[in-house]
């Protein structure tokens, strides 16, 4: 398509205001966990969870496919549970849910008497279990775990020792070939593996955190500790506050999340929104614990603009992982603007996204341009200015007096799907402008 704009044309700026809609954006959001065993029913009969997804499930991108392998603490995993677990996957996949991945021995905290006996016997099933993965890698935000402890939270296992947990952390890097992002369950345990393994090409960036004891206590139910950081040391646990600080400084450009659980004082929406942006949350769990998201549920944003009348609950839940607003667009000459970009989510993109100037005429013809910036880069609570050229050079000469629509999009490499702007009337794209004389 040839573009053809008046002499001098004018940019007519559209409205930037931002919306409270619920975006549905990919690898960020609410999550249902789904527990699988990975030895399949002797009948061959379906699991019940591999065709249960209800209303609320189906609203959500992400799932926890949760898979306990304590049938195999003795033995290899068997190619029937190979297979069952690969079609567990399959599943997944095909509706359109991006997987948090975590297998385990043990499902009701007893993970002493469940667990293999020997580290060689855990490393084995990695190896297996990687296998399968290898396949389904662009369908997995992030592996939760290094499969022992209870409940698979690399607690209260015999294998936690640092070196075993830095040999199980290396072989689950290895055998996902460092694609996919992996979660430990605490500060401490982050600094430990970076510390010994920084070596390691890539690691420190794949590497996330989970807390599922988020206000279960003063500690997170021991994911911090009492001391500062002076007094326990730089591998140690610190002071929840201090620990928070570390977060909100090391932990932005990774996918972070787990669940709330109801302490001996339930926490605020306001409070909890504060404390979710230092730790940069991307994903929680929307069904546990119940008594802490119903008091979300029951609370209203009373403030906050667009905010006002939302429940605490959705302004929490909107606010997981990233959500970009278009705050300004400034013509800078020569066909060149300058973009304002503000990250009002708690977290990060932590995925590859091509950003697209994009110009359409009347009759619905469109000619796209690359802008030169990396959507990971618009770091959380921050605004971002990028610098934009048209795709296509004006001519000077006059043309037709029909108006040319600027629409400015981000869609993620992988797949194409966009991701979605939260302003005002946006879609799958943003109107930036018109221009005429």
């Amino acid at each position: 398509m040839r573009i053809r704009s008046r002499k001098n044309g004018k940019l007519y700026k559209a409205g930037y205001k931002e919306s409270s809609e619920v975006l549905l954006n990919p690898g960020c959001g609410w999550y249902h966990v789904y527990t699988f065993r990975a030895q399949p029913p002797p009948d061959g009969r379906p699991v019940e969870e591999e065709i249960w997804l209800d209303d609320a499930c189906g609203k959500e991108r992400l799932a926890l496919v949760l898979i306990d392998i304590g049938s195999f603490r003795f033995c290899d995993l068997s190619e029937a549970a190979l297979s069952h677990i690969a079609g567990i996957m399959e599943f997944f996949h095909k509706a359109g849910k991006q997987i948090i991945l975590r297998a385990t021995y043990d499902t009701e905290g007893d993970a002493a008497v469940k667990e293999p006996g020997s580290l060689y016997q855990v490393l084995r099933h990695m190896e297996q279990i990687g296998d399968v993965m290898r396949g389904f890698l662009a369908d997995i935000l992030v592996i939760q775990g290094t499969f022992v402890g209870n409940w698979g939270e690399m607690h209260g296992s015999r294998f936690m020792e640092q070196s075993d947990m830095l040999d199980l952390i290396y072989t689950l890097y290895r055998v996902t070939e460092g694609k996919c992002f992996l979660a430990v369950r605490t500060p401490a345990q982050w600094r430990q593996i970076t510390g010994s393994l920084g070596s390691v090409t890539g690691l420190r960036q794949r590497l996330a955190l989970f807390n599922d004891g988020i206000f279960g206590s003063p500690t997170d139910l021991g994911t911090y500790g009492a001391a500062g950081r002076t007094e326990a040391g730089t591998y140690e646990k610190w002071s929840r506050e201090e620990e928070l600080r570390w977060q909100d400084k090391h932990m932005g450009s990774t996918p972070n999340g787990g669940e709330v659980l109801s302490g001996t004082a339930q926490i605020g929406y306001r409070q909890a929104a504060k404390g979710f942006r230092k730790m940069h949350l991307t994903y929680l769990n929307s069904v546990y614990q119940q008594e802490q998201l119903a008091l979300w549920k029951a609370e209203t944003v009373k403030t906050f603009g667009c905010w006002k009348g939302v429940s605490g609950y959705d302004y929490i839940g909107r606010h997981l992982g990233y959500r970009f607003v278009i705050m300004n667009v400034a013509e800078k000459g020569a066909g060149q603007f300058e973009i304002t970009v503000w990250n009002r989510g708690f977290a990060c993109l932590t995925f590859e996204a091509d950003c697209l100037l994009i110009i359409e005429n009347e009759e619905g013809q469109t000619v796209r341009g690359r802008v030169d910036t990396d959507a990971r880069d618009w770091k959380a609570g921050e605004k971002t200015k990028i610098l934009a050229a048209l795709p296509y050079k004006f001519s000077t000469k006059t043309g037709s007096d029909k108006r040319l629509k600027l629409f400015l999009r981000l869609e993620r490499r992988a797949d194409k799907r966009a991701v979605r702007f939260a302003n005002q009337g946006a879609g799958d794209q943003i109107l930036l402008g018109e221009f005429g004389q």
